[in-house]
């Protein structure tokens, strides 16, 4: 199974969506296609692992901070219009073929389909 359908299955991490879960793994450099059998070393826990856990961390924190990643303007609880602003801080999520933003890289930003969902991420930096 590769990482990223390990990280949005429900039954393994409750909570992460589609969109989090390509921007965490961009932050940890970690490609979505890699077996999540492989990410954690012999010992259990792997730098992989590390990187994973702070970039979720990370990604869950500011987007709460943001007020969420809306896609579309919706209606929020008390009936005004609401718009999630995480939305700005994506590193690689709706992004194909645009320049990955990471320092130091040159990559672009490429999209596959995996568990028929969207993966946005750039094959340089993330191995």
């Amino acid at each position: 199974m590769p990482i990223k359908s390990a990280l949005l299955d429900q039954r393994i991490i409750a909570g992460l969506g589609n969109i989090y879960v390509c921007e965490i793994l961009h932050r940890a450099g970690v490609s979505p296609r890699r077996k999540a059998s492989s990410v954690a070393g012999l010992s259990g826990i792997s730098r992989r692992v590390e990187r994973i856990t702070a970039a979720t961390h990370d990604v869950i924190t500011e987007a709460i901070d943001a007020g969420g990643s809306t896609l579309q303007d919706f209606r929020g609880v008390d009936g005004d219009e609401a718009m999630g602003y995480f939305i700005h801080n994506f590193l690689v999520y709706g992004r194909e073929n645009q320049q990955c933003l990471k320092e130091g890289c040159s990559g672009s930003i490429r999209r596959i389909v995996q568990s028929n969902r969207s993966t946005f991420y750039c094959s340089s930096c993330q191995r």
